[in-house]
């Protein structure tokens, strides 16, 4: 059997007469298809398996789709035999399974065996076959012809909003020596009543993601920010849903990093109140709603124009770096935050017009509010010398 991506795999079952010998261990073993393997298509071929562990690739004839389709769950050799309208009279299913098994893209369990199970999904690392196809597909870099064309642009704008706030530029904010922020960092889940006050906030943007200036070469779009993007790329957006935040009426806002504003897209509502509470409230287990709450969007085509082929593992990692710019920048200022990783998908929030709702991807959000007092020393156990 060939696993090279250009050549299929001999799934046919053989038409030599079944009468060959066979060891018995074979009628007692149940086969199953490989959970890491995924179907997709070949670009102007047809349908091809890949092995999403060990990124092998087997071009894949219908009768080896079917026969995969039949193993979604165990099946002896026998049972496969009545039920896979492929397997002829006199074929030797046994010998195909065995081949099969042996490039990986089946799987067998011998049940007197005491030592042998199924594999799950990513064997036992917990890993999805789509996980790992990402992860190795990133790990080839960028298509070879990325980064043609125009770039989209690094500034995102919302015509539609009714009211556009400036913001304090935050310079006057309490601030305090980096080690102590990094070792006073918690997740907080508790907040006070009283709103959030607007200068807080502000300087908490401004820390986090106001933009300082560009990148050369300008026509790349490439912006210098506070948390690190891959190419300088920036994709992602800040949208802010102001529950009780002093001096700013309720509602939905976009973060303009450029101008450093905040653009109104819409009032506090119903809709609002509940995508903070599926998107926050819940994930971070809190008892009741934070005064304001930070939702993340990426717009993804700006990454991808420079990164196409591993745009998202490097969305993701951006993400990472910009939760935990805002984390520490909002215990440098007293405030209390908890993230939460949970995506919606598609972007479900109500304050997005079509067009960006078609566009941006929800990656992950963060709680924020004051705290009810001392955040509590958390019981840690000391590291054994």
């Amino acid at each position: 059997m060939n696993d090279t991506p250009n050549n299929a795999p001999d799934d046919a079952p053989s038409n030599a007469p079944n009468d060959a010998p066979h060891n018995r261990y074979d009628d007692k073993c149940s086969y199953r298809r490989n959970p890491d393997l995924l179907l997709e298509w070949a670009e102007g071929g047809g349908p091809v398996l890949v092995d999403c562990r060990r990124w092998r690739k087997f071009t894949a004839k219908p009768a080896l789709v079917d026969l995969l389709n039949q193993l979604d769950q165990p099946q002896t050799a026998d049972q496969l035999h009545d039920r896979w309208q492929d397997s002829a009279p006199g074929s030797d299913v046994r010998k195909l399974l065995a081949r099969l098994t042996t490039a990986g893209i089946l799987q067998r369990r011998d049940p007197d065996d005491p030592g042998s199970t199924w594999a799950g999904p990513g064997g036992d690392d917990g890993w999805t076959p789509y996980e790992l196809a990402v992860h190795a597909r990133s790990g080839n870099g960028p298509v070879p012809d990325a980064g043609q064309g125009t770039p989209p642009p690094a500034r995102l704008h919302h015509p539609e909003a009714d009211a556009v706030i400036a913001l304090p530029d935050g310079s006057d904010a309490p601030s305090r020596p980096l080690a102590d922020v990094l070792a006073s960092r918690r997740s907080v889940r508790a907040y006070a009543p009283e709103p959030v006050p607007l200068p807080l906030l502000a300087a908490l943007l401004a820390r986090s993601a106001r933009v300082r200036g560009h990148l050369p070469p300008r026509a790349y779009e490439q912006t210098q920010r506070p948390a690190p993007s891959g190419g300088a790329r920036h994709s992602l957006e800040i949208y802010l849903l102001a529950r009780a935040v002093e001096g700013l009426t309720g509602g939905a806002y976009h973060y303009d990093p450029f101008a450093h504003t905040l653009h109104r897209l819409s009032p506090w509502t119903g809709e609002l109140a509940a995508l903070q509470q599926r998107t926050v409230t819940d994930l971070a287990l809190l008892d009741s709603p934070p005064p304001v709450s930070l939702y993340l969007a990426s717009c993804a085509a700006r990454t991808g124009w420079k990164y196409e082929g591993m745009a998202l593992s490097l969305i993701y990692r951006d993400t990472g770096c910009l939760m935990q710019t805002l984390s520490l920048a909002a215990t440098d200022l007293g405030l209390a935050s908890c993230l939460t990783g949970r995506m919606e998908s598609p972007a479900a929030a109500p304050f997005l017009p079509p067009p960006h709702r078609d566009r941006l991807i929800h990656v992950g959000s963060l709680a924020l509010g004051l705290p009810t007092g001392r955040p509590p020393t958390p019981s840690v156990d000391p590291l054994d010398n």
